[in-house]
């Protein structure tokens, strides 16, 4: 037996594509499968520099929801605060 045939017996079978799961269906209405097949028609890059624009994006957010937070813990408690947050 080979390593791929070795390996393929290891890896679960899928349903096949007409059997009916309920648990699949109740999650089904609540996924946007337009958003997913528009990701798909992206390539690989175009897939990564979306993601790294939402990480920075994400990394803007945390920045100033600190240099918010120091704000105010300096306006409730001004000569004790000591600028780490």
């Amino acid at each position: 037996m080979t390593d791929l045939e070795q390996a393929s017996e290891l890896v679960p079978r899928l349903a096949p594509p007409d059997v009916y799961d309920p648990v699949i269906e109740a999650y089904k209405k609540d996924v946007d499968r337009t958003l997913i097949r528009e990701n798909l028609k992206l390539t690989h890059e175009q897939r990564l520099e979306k993601l790294q624009r939402a990480v920075n994006a994400l990394a803007e957010l945390q920045t100033e929801a600190k240099r918010r937070l120091r704000e105010q813990i300096a306006r409730e408690h001004p000569g004790v605060y000591d600028g780490e947050v």
